[in-house]
């Protein structure tokens, strides 16, 4: 029995890559060098090293991000653009060449993109002069723009020189032109001897700088010379090779569009989606002989959303509640606007409130400029107002500064109460407890924002029983016109309540009306039994027979006619005293002697309740004062 082991053996050519980066830049200056990676490859180790050889490229490593500083060499780490740079400074003409940026790998190759290095021969020459007398410098203007800054420098070398044109009395421009432009030094001293460096710092003015957030799009121009309408416009990332180029003029895609504005020699560029890795630098340039770098565009990118740190406010719902927002020196006179959410993106445009209009509906923006603080007031709160907000600061370039605010609206406590009029009554409100001597208020009306202060009037309104949680108020006096809404509470507006009062009649009042109408019925009744007693007494007096003829009483029937009388006079009684539930005073009933019958029914009459017992007490006292 055999057994196999199979090894599988690749091999690749030492050599990088297919795309190679070209770089330019000139003898004893700077260049810096992207290298771009994943996003797997963030926390890999980074280097870069000179040759082509992938093989041995981390062992000959000039620079590392382990150790980020080696003479003339540093490298810095982009995390979130996912690219990282490596400048070299002091250049020489030895230093052209081929580089590596390299990425190493857990497992498999490591990762490695190329760069090819031109550094050009410094232009120089030599010129004396006799002191106390002019000289004329020559120097090389770029002729990109024609504004772009010109310099003159004295130091042995160009990146560590001194700057000679502050001097603007003894070091003079004259004769620009789109190639050269001349310096003159008007009393040459011997101080003056020794070495300049002198010509325009093109990119200094080129550069744009753009700033998005992540999520979203951003937009931005580059202008060209005229003669270049009909040329293709390009645009390009990180050194601008051939793979580097992501849209021209004559291409279009879903990322990235470019419209060339002739008329005014401007191309318009957007880059939609942004991601963190889309952060980096950018060109847009002008087919001309070949891609020729025109414009340079360094695009910063930042998560869309504020802040590390948030500022809590609370307020009470129907109050109001004021935000501060601070600001730094550099933007007294910048826009500050206030808005809802927390996307910096969008907040400039969905502001609630900004300082050139300070008073939007329920929002109001003061600026103090001494202080360096804007406030923002919200009044009549509402439970829905509770969430998070940006305050924002315009910049003219670079992202806008923001702080975050987080606001809870707590809902407004209440009660009812009723009092009676004539009489006092206590209304309990709450006290914020920070200070001792905050004032108290207690103001009526249908708003805690627009409400009249009572507790102006001491007398009529009492203040007692303060302590750091609560305190009384006393209303003397009540009177109907005192029934409404009240807020109290301290001017702190951290805490205050709302109170629902409703004011009764005295029971004193009420009693007095039921006595008038009791001794209304009182006296209708007393002559109703008056009626009814004269009408019985006639009655009794015309059923007696005379007896002086005995031939009348046979002959002459008794008369019925006032029994009948009598009764419908009865009946009548009854049902008056049956629906106004009164009866006679006892007084009346007594002097007069009625048949069993009758006087059976009004004691019935007068039999009640033990509610109606007591009020028939009180009625009976009525009847005594009468």
């Amino acid at each position: 029995m055999f057994y196999y082991l199979t090894h599988f053996l690749i091999f690749l050519s030492d050599r990088c890559c297919d795309t190679v980066n070209q770089t330019q830049s000139t003898e004893e200056g700077s260049v810096t060098i992207s290298c771009p990676y994943d996003s797997q490859s963030v926390n890999k180790l980074k280097f870069f090293c000179r040759g082509n050889r992938p093989s041995t490229c981390l062992q000959q490593a000039v620079i590392t991000s382990s150790n980020t500083q080696d003479g003339r060499f540093r490298l810095s780490d982009d995390r979130k653009s996912g690219i990282f740079t490596v400048t070299i400074s002091s250049l020489t003409l030895k230093d052209s060449g081929s580089y590596l940026c390299g990425i190493q790998r857990n497992s498999g190759f490591d990762v490695f993109t190329a760069v090819d290095l031109e550094v050009k021969e410094l232009e120089s020459y030599n010129i004396s002069g006799i002191e106390g007398r002019p000289v004329t410098l020559q120097c090389p203007n770029s002729g990109q723009q024609h504004d772009n800054r010109k310099f003159l420098c004295k130091g042995d070398q160009h990146n560590n020189c001194t700057d000679m044109m502050e001097n603007q009395t003894k070091f003079k421009l004259l004769n620009v032109s789109s190639s050269c432009f001349s310096v003159i030094i008007t009393e040459l001293e011997a101080a003056d001897a020794g070495t300049y460096y002198c010509g325009s710092d093109s990119h200094a003015e080129d550069l744009i700088e753009v700033f998005g957030y992540e999520g979203r799009s951003v937009t931005f121009s580059c202008s060209y010379s005229s003669g270049y309408e009909e040329n293709e416009k390009y645009l390009c990332k990180n050194n601008c090779g051939s793979s580097d180029v992501l849209i021209t003029t004559q291409q279009k895609n879903d990322k990235y569009s470019i419209t060339d504005d002739k008329t005014n020699s401007v191309v318009k560029v957007t880059i939609s989606a942004l991601r963190s890795h889309d952060a980096g630098k950018y060109w847009c340039g002008v087919s001309r002989w070949g891609k020729y770098l025109y414009t340079e565009v360094k695009l910063h990118i930042k998560e869309d959303r504020c802040c590390d740190t948030v500022n809590n406010i609370q307020g009470n719902e129907d109050g109001s509640v004021t935000i501060s927002c601070p600001y730094d020196y550099h933007s007294i006179d910048k826009l500050k606007f206030f808005c809802r959410g927390n996307r910096p993106s969008t907040c400039l445009q969905q502001a609630v409130i900004t300082s050139s209009n300070t008073q939007d509906g329920r929002f109001r923006l003061s600026d103090d400029r001494k202080s360096r603080i804007f406030t923002v007031t919200i009044s009549s709160l509402t439970l829905k107002d509770s969430g998070s907000y940006l305050c924002g600061v315009q910049r003219n370039s670079g992202f806008d500064a923001f702080t975050a605010v987080e606001l809870e609206v707590k809902e407004l406590e209440s009660y009812n109460i009723s009092g009676i009029e004539g009489r006092p009554v206590t209304l309990q409100c709450p006290n914020s407890g920070q200070q001792h001597d905050n004032r108290k208020f207690l103001c009526k009306g249908d708003q805690h924002n627009n409400c009249t202060d009572m507790m102006e009037n001491q007398t009529k309104f009492k203040l007692l029983n303060v302590s750091s949680s609560c305190f009384s108020v006393i209303i003397t006096e009540l009177e109907a016109a005192d029934a409404g809404t009240y807020y109290c509470g301290s001017d702190s507006q951290l805490r205050f309540i709302k109170i629902q009062l409703a004011v009764g009649e005295t029971n004193t009042g009420r009693d007095r009306i039921i006595k008038r109408n009791k001794k209304s019925r009182l006296r209708f009744f007393t002559t109703l039994c008056f009626v009814f007693s004269l009408t019985d007494s006639l009655h009794q007096t015309s059923s007696v027979a005379p007896t002086s003829s005995p031939e009348h009483v046979t002959s002459q029937p008794p008369s019925h006619k006032p029994g009948k009388l009598l009764h419908f006079l009865f009946l009548y009684f009854v049902i008056i005293v049956k629906c106004l539930n009164q009866c006679c005073p006892e007084s009346v009933l007594k002097s007069r002697s009625i048949t069993g019958s009758n006087n059976h029914s009004l004691k019935g009459l007068r039999t009640r309740s033990n509610d109606e017992a007591a009020d028939s007490q009180q009625h009976s006292d009525c009847w005594k004062e009468k």
